[in-house]
């Protein structure tokens, strides 16, 4: 049964439970139309993100009318903004799970079939959520042909697409390419301030189109803004509201919504404690003159700086009559997610109630501009500039429900316009401009009756009132974005080696003028410093054992991460991506420079180059995008986020991480007591925990490991739980405590059936304890073993993730290779590649392994039993064993005389090349040189150079090749194919960079879902 475009509100009702708005239906028969994605020009409030349904609901259109299919497979919604909440994500969160429950007969049930149809995994739509700027998962979808809606930030999205995805194996970097730049639709949110990101993205696709096979070259990225305050380009086509829209119930109302602003001149120069204090103090004057008013109680308090937001946090905190909330956007993920589980956060989220006992103050930074679904019923702003005042008031009165929606814009810097803290001169514009059009007071009392009087400010009025005026005066400059040339663009795609020297991203997704990229920061309880030196040898050992993950880490400005290690004070960095004002004293430049160097308090950064954690003692040791782990004792962090100053410890979140069922979980007394947020007696842990490892070592069977461990975790349960503080209400708003974490990981362990003793390596049938060799008081737990299908980054000696995620059972060559290649081939089918390209696909993806026959390399996989490997009765693809156990993996390599670098993949391309020569009608021209590239890029290696490793004992091999014919080759070829870059550089121009990485996808996506299958 074919879907028609009138269905589209019906599936909308289906999903949403409401009709859409006429632009939306407007914009799907557009799309449907004309086949191009206008951008959007419609006001916040008025449901940019229903562009997921569209594009849900166009792509299975076209699937079940036999339509050729123009509606790329992925949409990527990009928003330039440290998110609080990402309503993106719980749109297309919504959204899969309605299509997962939809009635098979109805529109969504329809919609979903021809979904799961184009996937081919079971699957109608993946819900993908990119969070906290710090690492994506080194793969995020399962098959190439998943329908997928994926939520991120600039730097998450453009870094991968330019092929250097920030702080994400150099390996998985083609995956991630491919995957952002083929079939893909990017939806810039709010894209006045990602204009370089959005000029970035069509320079990409431009070249791509060059590409000299059709397919691929169509396939390229296409990018629409949804900006509501700004136009990006003038040639591109733009779909915005109508009289439809003005005269519909509910749009309409929303569009005339009574937003009334009025000012407030807070400037002074004496004040003590400068601007932030001096808004701070008229912000709480402001209050007196909004609360008695207000239809709802609930306002808003809307900052420029985090320093600022925190002032008037602490003030605020001090009054018995209004409950307070702090929201910014720099702060850890596992922090946000406690925050936002707090009753008063949900409370926010879903619509404050108008009986509410006490008005809730929500206290913020920029990260309330876009992201958040939330109505304040009153506003104070610091002033900012035209398009940031916009976007504030975009969450003022968002339904039009009231009378009257106050707004108050305070000014308090009192310096030079250019000195403008974020927005330079484009505050003192805005500020000018609003002048000449509203009142203005200094009184509470005043305040109150000018209220009704200021200016109506909403999307009906606004187009006359900036009529004349000169936008860009009123605006942050845009910046300058550099050009993307052709000899760039060759140098990102070579991503194996990387070249030296090597361009970065961040210009082309923030401009020429953006500060340099941030620093990741996390903090550990466990890096004892008792005095003197600190011991960095166990702090990189204890970094080793539990690493760190994306929901621990906070990303800063690298500037004012150096000023936290030398000199602390409040953070005044905002919330937005690409504005890092220039600390008061910085590291570099002048005279300064030539003087000696503050001294820094001592951290650890992680060395990407030698894969090793190394002490940082200088301001001048932390580079930008770094990684950073501090210990716990010097503060900086609190429940609200980054405060750049020293305080009460840090919680230690490294026991948290995304997927906790292998996760390490470590037993030691500081971590736990920081965690809890309790007065348990630490030296009684360290006590309860020293008795538990002194059992373990004791090794008595009649007190097993089981016994023993179940004790402990009873024990500390006990201690550290009955009296932790709990997540509840209160009138001095507060999140929930580390506590809930703990609480939920001690009762997960608790469930392993069975824990053993082990002194190296993990279990995969057991629970696993580990006595730390450097302290008595500490334990080390992994849980249980991998399930199929779990995806779990580790990186196996000599191998990559492919290898290293397999099930623990030995796998036969012939069949691996026979599994990869059919769903290499499934891959191909869905994606409707030409049936050459396809054939040259599926022939790769079976020959991909093909080196793995080589003697020594079959002594690795049997884990370097010369004797076994010589009786095998067929070659093994997979050795059985445990990928985590690294050091039985670095002893299999160092007994089988297989240097860990050395790439079986070189010799599997050998074959190809050499089986090629004696049965040339297999393929031929470019398609031969694409065969020879997908095997020997099947590890992210070869692009263009596989690693210079020559076999040091070399020998004949023989590999069977697809077509079950011999092939013998000398191993003595392995190493540098000096034939791979002229052939690299072929390739790329006649598919285009993305669509040669989309090629290697293909294989790599099946050879890793078969791995992990066990086939």
């Amino acid at each position: 049964m074919s879907l028609e475009l009138k269905d589209f509100p019906t599936f909308v009702e289906q999903v949403r439970g409401h009709r859409p708005f006429p632009w939306q239906t407007a914009y799907v028969q557009h799309v449907a139309q004309e086949g191009v994605w206008p951008d959007l020009d419609v006001p916040t409030g008025l449901g940019k993100t229903s562009l997921i349904d569209i594009w849900a609901f166009l792509l299975a259109w076209q699937a079940t009318n036999g339509h050729e299919r123009t509606v790329p497979l992925r949409l990527f919604f990009v928003v330039d903004r440290r998110l609080v909440v990402d309503q993106a994500h719980d749109h297309a969160t919504a959204l899969q799970q309605a299509l997962d429950n939809a009635a098979p007969q109805s529109v969504a049930g329809q919609v979903a079939a021809a979904l799961r149809q184009l996937g081919g995994e079971g699957v109608a739509l993946e819900a993908v959520r990119m969070r906290g700027g710090v690492d994506w998962a080194s793969r995020w979808l399962r098959s190439p042909a998943q329908p997928a809606v994926i939520t991120a930030t600039v730097d998450q999205y453009g870094s991968r697409l330019l092929f250097r995805g920030y702080r994400t194996s150099t390996r998985m970097r083609p995956i991630d390419a491919a995957l952002c730049g083929m079939d893909a639709l990017v939806a810039v949110d709010e894209a006045h301030i990602a204009l370089p990101l959005l000029q970035t993205v069509a320079d990409c696709a431009a070249y791509q189109h060059t590409a000299t096979e059709p397919v691929l070259a169509d396939r390229a990225v296409r990018v629409v803004s949804l900006s509501a305050t700004a136009s990006t380009d003038a040639e591109r086509p733009r779909h915005g509201i109508t009289d439809a829209d003005r005269d519909h119930p509910v749009a309409g109302r929303r569009l005339a919504a009574q937003r009334r602003l009025t000012l407030i001149d807070a400037r002074n120069p004496k004040a003590k404690g400068g601007p932030a204090v001096a808004f701070a103090q008229a912000a709480n004057m402001a209050l007196e003159a909004l609360l008695p008013v207000l239809a709802r109680p609930v306002v808003g308090v809307v900052a420029n700086t985090i320093r600022t937001a925190r002032t008037i946090h602490e003030q605020l905190r001090c009054r018995e009559d209004v409950d307070v909330l702090l929201l910014t956007g720099r702060s850890r993920d596992s922090d946000r997610g406690l925050l936002l589980n707090h009753p008063t956060v949900r409370e926010l989220l879903t619509g404050v109630p108008p009986d509410r006992v006490r008005p809730l103050v929500v206290v913020a930074t920029q990260t309330v501009e876009v992201g958040l679904d939330i109505s304040f019923a009153g506003l104070i702003t610091e002033n900012a500039s035209t398009a940031a005042l916009i976007q504030r008031l975009g969450r003022l009165d968002r339904t039009g429900d009231f009378d009257l929606a106050p707004a108050m814009v305070i000014r308090a810097f009192a310096g030079e316009p250019e000195d403008t803290p974020v927005y330079g001169t484009a505050a003192t514009a805005t500020w000018e401009w609003l002048a000449g059009h509203t009142p203005a007071d200094l009184t509470s009392d005043g305040l109150r009756e000018i209220l009704g009087e200021g200016l109506l400010f909403n999307p009906t009025t606004l187009p006359a009132l900036l009529e004349g005026t000169d936008p860009a005066g009123l605006n942050v400059p845009e910046p300058l974005i550099p050009v993307i040339d052709r000899r760039l663009l060759d140098s990102w795609a070579r991503t194996s080696p990387t070249p030296v020297p090597d361009q970065s991203p961040a210009p082309f997704l923030h401009g020429l003028d953006t500060s340099p990229e941030d620093v990741h920061v996390l903090w550990r309880a466990d890096l004892p410093a008792p005095g003197g030196r600190p011991d960095f040898a166990q702090w990189a050992a204890r970094m080793e054992q539990v690493p760190p993950h994306p929901g621990e880490t906070v990303p800063l400005p690298a500037a004012h991460l150096r000023r936290f290690l030398t000199s602390p004070t409040d953070d005044d960095t905002s919330d937005l991506e690409a504005s890092h004002p220039t600390p008061p004293t910085t590291i570099g430049g002048g005279k300064r420079a030539r003087a000696k160097a503050p001294e820094m308090a001592p951290v650890l950064r992680f060395d990407e180059a030698e894969n090793t954690w190394q002490p940082a003692l200088s301001p001048g040791d932390i580079r930008p995008g770094d990684t950073v782990v501090a210990p716990s004792s010097y503060g900086g962090h609190d429940a609200y986020g980054f405060t750049g100053a020293p305080g009460q410890p840090v919680a230690d979140l490294g026991d948290f991480p995304p997927r906790t069922d292998t996760a390490p979980t470590r037993l030691d007394a500081a971590v736990l007591t920081l965690l809890a947020d309790t007065d348990a007696d630490s030296a009684a842990l360290e006590k309860a925990l020293a008795g538990a490892t002194a059992r373990l070592r004791a090794g008595d069977d009649d007190d097993p490991p089981t016994a023993i461990v179940r004790d402990l975790l009873n024990t500390l349960t006990t201690r550290l739980l009955s009296s932790a503080v709990v997540c509840a209400p209160d009138a001095e708003v507060l999140p929930c405590s580390g506590a809930d974490l703990l609480r939920q990981r001690l009762a997960q362990l608790r469930t392993v059936p069975r824990w053993d003793l082990a002194t190296a390596g993990r279990s995969t049938t057991t629970g696993h304890v580990i006595c730390d060799p450097d302290d008595n008081a500490r334990l080390l737990l992994i849980p249980a073993h991998r399930e199929p299908g779990q995806l779990e980054r580790t990186s196996g000696v000599g191998d990559d993730s492919a290898d290293a995620s397999s099930l623990t059972h030995p796998v036969p060559l012939p069949q691996h290779s026979k599994a990869v290649a059919e769903r290499a081939a499934a891959f191909a089918r869905s994606l409707h590649l030409p049936h050459e390209l396809a054939a040259v696909i599926e022939t790769g993806a079976h020959a991909h392994d093909c080196g793995k026959e080589h003697p020594r390399f079959q002594c690795v996989l049997c884990a370097g039993d010369h004797l076994l490997a010589e009786t095998l009765p067929e070659p093994l693809a997979k050795s059985g064993m445990d990928p985590a156990d690294r050091a039985s993996r670095r002893r299999a390599t160092r007994l089988a005389n297989w240097p860990t670098e050395l790439r079986h993949e070189a010799l599997s391309a050998l074959a190809v090349q050499t089986w090629l020569t004696t049965s040339p009608d297999h393929t031929d021209g470019h398609d031969a040189k694409l065969l020879v590239h997908l095997v020997a890029s099947h590890h992210g290696h070869a692009r263009p150079l596989l690693p210079p490793v020559p076999d040091p004992d070399p020998t004949e091999v023989t590999c069977t090749m697809p077509d079950q014919q011999h092939i013998t080759v000398n191993s003595a070829g392995m190493g540098v194919d000096w034939n791979g870059p002229d052939r690299f550089a072929a390739l790329n121009r006649r598919y285009g960079p993305w669509g040669l990485a989309l090629m290697e996808t293909l294989v790599r996506l099946a050879d890793m879902a078969c791995s992990e299958e066990g086939t």
